[in-house]
């Protein structure tokens, strides 16, 4: 009868521990496809696009949020501006650089009259370092 009752109480331990061990897989399972799930959905800026640059701007320049919205008009506008000379000038026979350059430079020229005097200096900084890459990356195309 003892060896009866050990077998019973082995075999329900085991029923327990197979039950506790699936519901904690179950939940690991869940915890994990919820932030797969969730970092899928969150949309991170794609690296050069405009939301992008928005959120370097504010850790770099610390933007207001009139100023953000300011210069995300600018950008989008310079974005299209970029796509109309895509559409008119063959890069093959014509490299649409020079244009680029001179909008570059207009959207520039229109994102530093909306900084204050404290902000400018760091902008600039920026825009140093974002040209340097650009001159980089043009360097090892070149090649």
């Amino acid at each position: 009868m003892n060896s009866d009752s050990n077998s019973r109480s082995k075999a329900r331990l085991i029923v327990v521990s197979v039950f506790v061990i699936g519901f904690a897989a179950g939940a690991l399972c869940l915890n994990l496809y919820q932030q797969l799930t969730s970092s899928e959905n969150k949309k991170t800026p794609q690296r050069g696009g405009t939301e992008y640059l928005i959120e370097k701007m504010n850790k770099e320049v610390g933007l207001a949020p009139d100023q953000q919205e300011q210069i995300k008009k600018i950008l989008d506008e310079t974005n299209d501006k970029y796509r109309e000379i895509r559409k008119e000038i063959d890069p093959v026979l014509k490299p649409y650089e020079p244009r680029f350059n001179a909008v570059r430079q207009e959207s520039r020229d229109r994102i530093r009259a909306l900084l204050n005097p404290d902000q400018l200096p760091k902008y600039e900084e920026m825009v140093n370092k974002h040209d340097k890459m650009r001159e980089q990356e043009r360097e090892r195309s070149k090649k």
